[in-house]
């Protein structure tokens, strides 16, 4: 298996609904493909990771660098991995903006208005900080024993991980719905995709 990492800019303005559709696809063709990541968005600015089978991942890196809704795109790593880190996401997503608490290890002083193509490109550390936010909990399986309060703790982190993807999706939803309102032009391809998102955030 292989991740890859990029940075790209969007070519034209990206509306809520627009973003909507693009992450529901990708998280359809995704979970067909066995893909698994995470996307951030904001400031125009799109930051990626995306890891399955060499193969599968290379021909969607050459659709990706080959869209031009992208107008710039920065490849950041591609690197062989033993395991997922994002096994649980067909695609996390979060949606960068100040309502967001950065206060994590290496963001310390990073900002909603950092999230861009230059800023993300020249800083390694807030890059890797961000993805962090979306890995999956590592268990050495060579060491014996486990803290079972640590284990308890990392599952909590990643159920609650859980809860805020499906805040941002479910908000992103809404946005979508009261833009369309506000124009009149509320379309059975939104009211469809606004449907398989209640659909996702149900609990199961």
């Amino acid at each position: 298996m292989i991740q890859v990492s990029y940075v790209s800019t969007v070519a034209n303005p990206i509306s809520a609904e627009q973003l909507l559709a693009l992450l529901m696809q990708c998280r359809k063709n995704n979970a067909a493909q066995d893909v698994t990541g995470m996307l951030l968005y904001g400031n125009g600015t799109f930051l990626q990771a995306i890891e399955g089978d060499e193969q599968v991942i290379d021909d969607l890196v050459e659709t990706i660098w080959a869209d031009p809704r992208h107008e710039k795109i920065k490849l950041l790593s591609r690197r062989s991995i033993s395991r997922r880190e994002y096994a649980d996401w067909s695609m996390a997503f979060e949606r960068i903006s100040d309502e967001g608490n950065w206060k994590v290890e290496g963001l310390k002083s990073f900002a909603a208005s950092d999230f861009n193509y230059d800023y993300l490109v020249g800083h390694e550390p807030v890059v890797t900080a961000l993805m962090d936010r979306y890995r999956e909990p590592h268990f050495d399986q060579l060491i014996g024993e486990i803290n079972a309060k640590d284990k308890v703790i990392e599952h909590l982190k990643a159920a609650l991980a859980q809860v805020h993807d499906r805040a941002q999706v479910t908000r992103l939803a809404l946005e979508s719905l009261t833009e369309a309102a506000r124009r009149g032009e509320c379309s059975d391809a939104l009211l469809d995709m606004c449907n398989t998102t209640i659909a996702s955030v149900r609990p199961k």
